[in-house]
């Protein structure tokens, strides 16, 4: 359980890290426009997924989750948008808190096995997000080679075969929720009573 928990997080945190040095590298070739559409993607991906496996992971603590969550996709957007703009900063920042409130939400009403595939599909999207770093710049370059068009499809497959290695972790975090191992749910372990 502890792993697909790691999984999630470092996936996210690679994300993070690879937006803020392609900011970096692609900060002169992007207008202010095409920087607010990176940061937003990347702040909102980050805090939905984040939001529904932490909502997921603390059913019936809200309060945290959507805290933690807020915080989580706010400086993840905030920080890509960073070296783009202040205004590119703001929009991500805001649409990470988005993001967050709206993926706790999300993962406080799921059933972990429904919640699992969300994440999933975050996850997915969070990875490739990182590809309108090379779609968005102002550019005139075509592929030219062999090698130009088999790049693409090689990283393609590491991207799917990493996360369907992490979807078969999530596979045993969620059957552990159903069991009753996993969850935090603490309205039902018998501390409180409705």
């Amino acid at each position: 359980m502890v792993t697909f928990h790691f999984f999630v997080f470092f996936t996210l945190g690679i994300v993070l890290l690879l937006s803020i040095f392609l900011t970096n590298k692609y900060k002169t070739k992007m207008p202010e426009m095409r920087g607010m559409t990176i940061s937003m993607s990347i702040g909102m991906n980050i805090g939905l997924t984040s939001g529904i496996f932490l909502g997921t992971l603390y059913q019936g603590e809200l309060f945290y989750s959507t805290l933690l969550a807020m915080i989580i996709g706010a400086v993840s957007g905030a920080a890509c948008g960073f070296k783009l703009g202040v205004s590119c900063s703001i929009e991500g920042f805001m649409a990470g808190v988005m993001g967050g409130m709206m993926g706790a939400m999300l993962g406080e009403m799921l059933e972990p096995d429904k919640s699992l595939i969300l994440i999933n599909i975050f996850l997915a999207l969070s990875v490739c997000s990182l590809f309108l770093f090379k779609i968005l710049p102002k550019s005139t370059k075509t592929i030219n080679s062999i090698t130009g068009m088999i790049k693409p499809i090689v990283v393609f497959i590491f991207i799917s075969a990493y996360l369907l290695f992490g979807s078969q972790l999530g596979t045993n975090w969620a059957e552990n929720f159903h069991d009753g191992s996993g969850s935090h749910n603490y309205q039902q372990d018998g501390n409180h009573e409705h």
